[in-house]
């Protein structure tokens, strides 16, 4: 549903005017501050009207933030013609502009991810854990008790990287260099260019992104990897419908020629690309925890030993790495990867339980860091404490303890039908990285590196220092 190219201010005006504003009464202020970071704002207003909405500006807009459970549900459980969120993704993202209206308006890859990939994570796990160890051993290869230094982000972008391809392209494009230095580059431009255009009005997002996004030329230059990859796949098809035996690929590209709707390889290779931006990860953050708390190694390591000797490298296995599990939550938790989830689009005005009203066009959204550092919430919150979901564990068939579980209390995956569809496979992945590491390495933080906990903000994105440096070594005891 498209916009004017700006709001009815006047009515906006009223109809918000019930909701308290945070920030300063120069809303084109606050939104610059905002731009750079809006963590402050939001954590401001969680604390003065927690439980209840306020309003934070946005260039051209508003966002509405709520938190509680209470209102929390009535965002859940709105219907899609009010309260979209793929309206929300599309706009915070500008997926239009940076991969195509098509990949916008008809976001079919996204049930091919509830169904097939979350489907077959248990026959993907082996391949998972194989591309993870080939390259664990080719980044931190070093000589026995050697440490060696490598810059945290650039090593788990990598092999998270490697992982995630080789579920969603399959060998040997998972491993070639030029494609994942194309896709990290695809990423990070796209990101960019969608926060240009956040500098103008959404009428003029149109003609902006003529010249602030690159989006044809990155797309012809993923065709030149994907193409002849599709192609020998729909030579592989026509083979076996001939009634030869064949070895079929199973990956997210192949899904895609076998359920999806579109033929053109271009049309294809946009879908990846969402794959491509979409599974960016914050597990730097748990890498640069575990370096800067090396006293956890020994207890997630036996942990690790144990189910794998049991189990092996299996979707059962990664299933009961409690702590594991535990480990990653809690740097989710602390650490953040969005001061703001659940984000909506406003299509119908939409009323509150209490009679307050967001006017179609604006944003709805959830507080998630204020929320994982609410003290009534959890105990100590600012303290990384990796073992705290364990703990809560009922028992070990509680599920509601997971980092993949949802609830108004953990949102980095959002919260209701329009939660994070990938996050079952995100957690496979994180986990079995993290699995590996423990088990095969020793780390610690470089002591020039950063202070654990150092983060960089841009708009409601959190992120760890790039630049934080870790010192890895071979395990030093089996």
């Amino acid at each position: 549903m498209s916009s004017p190219c700006y709001l009815d201010f006047f009515d906006v005006f009223i109809k918000l005017d019930a909701i308290p504003t945070v920030g300063s009464t120069n809303s084109w202020r606050s939104a610059i501050k905002n731009l750079r970071g809006a963590s402050g704002f939001i954590q401001e207003g969680y604390n003065k009207y927690k439980n209840g909405p306020f309003k934070i500006p946005m260039l051209y807009n508003w966002i509405v933030v709520v938190s509680g459970t209470k209102l929390l549900d009535e965002v859940r459980v709105a219907p899609d013609d009010q309260l979209s969120a793929i309206e929300g993704a599309n706009d915070f993202f500008k997926t239009a502009f940076t991969m195509g209206r098509r990949v916008a308006n008809e976001p079919y890859h996204l049930g091919i991810i509830k169904t097939q990939l979350s489907r077959k994570l248990p026959t993907l796990c082996p391949v998972i854990e194989d591309e993870v160890s080939v390259t664990l051993s080719e980044i931190f290869s070093s000589q026995n008790d050697e440490w060696k230094s490598v810059v945290a982000m650039q090593a788990v972008q990598k092999v998270v990287s490697r992982a995630m391809n080789r579920i969603f392209v399959g060998l040997p494009l998972c491993r070639n260099p030029d494609w994942l230095r194309f896709g990290t580059q695809y990423a990070a431009d796209s990101m960019i260019s969608g926060a240009k255009m956040d500098l103008f009005p959404r009428c003029m997002w149109p003609l902006v992104a003529i010249f602030l996004t690159s989006t044809g030329n990155h797309v012809e230059r993923a065709v030149e990897f994907l193409g002849p990859a599709i192609r020998e796949r729909r030579h592989l098809a026509e083979r076996a419908r001939g009634g030869e035996v064949v070895d079929m690929p199973d990956d997210f590209l192949q899904w895609l020629l076998e359920n999806g709707t579109e033929d053109a390889e271009r049309d294809i290779t946009r879908r990846i690309l969402f794959m491509v931006l979409v599974s960016i990860q914050t597990l730097m953050n748990a890498v640069c925890n575990l370096a800067a708390h090396p006293e956890y190694l020994v207890p997630l390591r036996e942990e690790v030993d144990t189910v794998v000797h049991q189990d092996g490298w299996t979707k059962a296995a990664i299933d009961r790495m409690y702590k594991i599990d535990s480990f990653l939550k809690e740097s989710y938790r602390l650490d953040g990867v969005s001061s703001l989830v659940m984000i909506r689009k406003v299509l119908k005005d939409f009323t509150f339980s209490d009679g307050r009203v967001v006017p179609r066009g604006c944003y709805i959204a959830a507080p998630s860091y204020a929320v994982h550092h609410d003290e009534e919430i959890y105990a100590r919150p600012n303290t990384f404490d990796p073992f705290r979901f364990v703990q809560l564990r009922s028992d070990e068939d509680d599920m509601k303890q997971q980092m993949v579980s949802l609830g108004s209390t953990f949102l980095p995956f959002g919260h209701g039908n329009h939660a994070c569809p990938g996050r079952f496979a995100a957690a496979i992945i994180q986990k079995t990285i993290l699995a590996h590491i423990v088990s095969s390495y020793d780390l610690k933080l470089d002591e020039n590196a950063p202070a654990s906990g150092k983060r960089v903000e841009f708009g409601i994105f959190i992120g760890p220092d790039p630049t934080t440096t870790i010192l890895l070594r071979k395990r030093s005891s089996a």
